[in-house]
């Protein structure tokens, strides 16, 4: 996407409903904490932000969602660098522990869980090791793998500890620029000014700019994703079926998460089903979330 930082649209506006809820803390076992917001009552619901972007991205969802269900956000990487989650907790696996933690703390029970991107891998983590911790399960823009060279390339040279130093002060001099360079939409006009703001409070300071740049190091290394590839590998050549309701939902024109990518998965695993949104890059949330909320509803409640 190449969009100038002073040609960003004013829609949508900055004081986004979003903020009108109240942001709590949530204390974890080991010291760890984070924040999250909340909103709506009834069945629960766990939108959970890929590690490139932030909870922001779920703001369009709120509403057409706490309207009939319970709403909950967490905000899984400190945009301060404080988190004391440590580089490898953010892996797959690892994360799949801290979103059971979450649920636990917050009486989830049997909660639809949405997934963006890494965090959908984790939650596919979670509900191959613990069927009954989510009633279902929605990814959305979710990579098995890195389908672009560039992209693996970059993760192998970015592994580099002297590369990320680069990385983390170049994110520090430029913060904007570094986080608007982190969306992947295939419609610029859905960018707002305060969605870049969100995603460059990480950038800020230099702890939180190293912290960030090793994170998203991680996520583009090849083996950070072997893991659940392995596992749904292994469940898909034994005829079985994904323990809970699964809905794969991918962007047409996602660039990091091709809709393949998805439609592979649902063909190998027996219930799963895969959904494009045409014209959407790889934050089907912010392009078309009245669609996507329909999905969720639908699977919430039983429709689907």
């Amino acid at each position: 996407m190449k969009l100038n930082i002073h040609n960003l649209p004013e829609l949508p506006p900055d004081d986004h409903p979003y903020y009108l809820l109240p942001e709590h803390r949530l204390e974890l076992d080991g010291g760890t904490g984070l924040f999250y917001r909340e909103a709506g009552r009834g069945t629960p619901v766990l939108l959970l932000h890929g590690l490139w972007t932030g909870a922001y991205t779920f703001r369009s969802l709120i509403e057409p969602l706490a309207a009939r269900h319970r709403v909950v956000i967490p905000q899984l990487v400190d945009p301060a660098g404080a988190n004391p989650l440590a580089d490898d907790d953010y892996r797959p696996e690892r994360l799949a522990g801290l979103v059971q933690a979450i649920c636990r703390k917050l009486d989830l029970l049997g909660p639809v869980v949405v997934g963006h991107a890494e965090s959908g891998l984790a939650a596919m983590h979670l509900a191959l090791d613990r069927p009954g911790a989510m009633r279902s399960l929605v990814t959305v823009g979710m990579a098995t793998e890195l389908p672009r060279l560039s992209l693996r390339l970059k993760g192998w040279l970015l592994g580099n500890q002297r590369i990320s130093e680069i990385w983390a002060q170049k994110g520090f001099s430029r913060p904007q620029l570094t986080a608007l360079g982190l969306l992947d939409y295939a419609d610029p006009a859905v960018v707002s000014r305060q969605e870049v703001r969100e995603l460059a409070r990480r950038w800020t300071t230099l702890p939180g700019a190293r912290a960030t740049s090793r994170i998203l190091i991680q996520t583009l290394s090849k083996t950070y994703r072997t893991a659940t590839i392995d596992r749904l590998a292994s469940l898909a050549a034994g005829a079985g079926s994904f323990p809970v309701p699964l809905r794969l939902v991918h962007g047409s024109a996602d660039t990091q998460a091709p809709p393949r990518q998805g439609e592979a998965i649902a063909r190998s695993l027996p219930g799963a089903e895969w959904l494009v949104a045409e014209g959407s890059g790889g934050a089907v949330q912010v392009e078309q979330p009245a669609w996507l909320a329909r999905i969720i509803l639908a699977v919430a409640e039983g429709q689907a």
